[in-house]
């Protein structure tokens, strides 16, 4: 079964939403539709170059076409547009399959999302296998990063689309004093001298910063969902949409 273009625009809107909210360098409040080029598509999710954007998406998509070819697509990016792109990857990928599992004589369609879903995440991490319906998904997506999103969209796009993130304050004073000890100490540099000394205050900022990373974030929200029940009903949602 092949994904429809209108879904791989999906997938793409809330792949930037979510680079959007967790990644400081890629700019907000922008919008991506089908005349997006893929110049402009690059530019606002600070992507890679061409020819590593290829390989990511061959390999995310799993594509049984020459690397060349989605290569040139994306090395044409002043003409090329995201239509092109979207046309290009519902032509060539192929959905992953959600076998049926059969409980009590009757098919349960959540519990073969909730499997496929299960046996992805288990590829890239390990503790993926001890995860439950019950399990709640931020505490798997502050220990898996972006691994959990990535699975979602590609089985079910547009599934999370909708996040809140707002970082503890060891995490925000980290950052500042990181930010502040580098200017002052570029501009002493650069009027005076360099001491060691000067580095100090800025490894007390990434110290604040990494211990503030392994604590829970003031405010997370992906989609809404509280644990993996509420997330596997909310794919089932939109895979029986696309279905209609």
């Amino acid at each position: 079964m092949k994904y429809r273009k209108d879904e791989i625009l999906e997938m793409l809107i809330s792949s930037y939403k979510f680079q959007a909210e967790f990644d400081s360098g890629v700019k907000s409040g922008m919008s991506l539709n089908y005349e997006t080029t893929i110049l402009e598509w690059m530019d606002v999710c600070d992507l890679l170059m061409p020819t590593k954007l290829a390989k990511y998406f061959h390999k995310y998509f799993q594509l049984n076409r020459p690397l060349a070819e989605l290569e040139c697509l994306l090395k044409n990016f002043e003409k090329n547009t995201i239509s092109d792109f979207c046309e290009y990857i519902s032509e060539h990928a192929e959905r992953q399959k959600i076998v049926s599992i059969t409980l009590l004589r009757q098919k349960c369609e959540t519990a073969s999302i909730f499997r496929r879903l299960k046996q992805n995440l288990s590829k890239q991490v390990a503790y993926a296998t001890e995860l439950k319906p019950s399990s709640k998904v931020n505490d798997f997506f502050l220990k898996s990063d972006g691994v959990l999103f990535e699975e979602v969209n590609r089985i079910a796009p547009g599934t999370l689309s909708e996040f809140e993130y707002r970082a503890n304050k060891l995490v925000l004073t980290g950052q500042t004093v990181i930010l502040l000890s580098a200017f002052f100490a570029y501009v002493f540099w650069a009027i005076w001298f360099f001491h060691w000394l000067l580095i100090l205050p800025i490894a007390i900022g990434i110290a604040l910063y990494q211990i503030g990373m392994k604590k829970e974030p003031e405010k997370l929200s992906l989609g809404g969902f509280e644990d993996f029940r509420e997330l596997i009903y909310g794919m089932k949602e939109k895979l029986e949409k696309v279905s209609t």
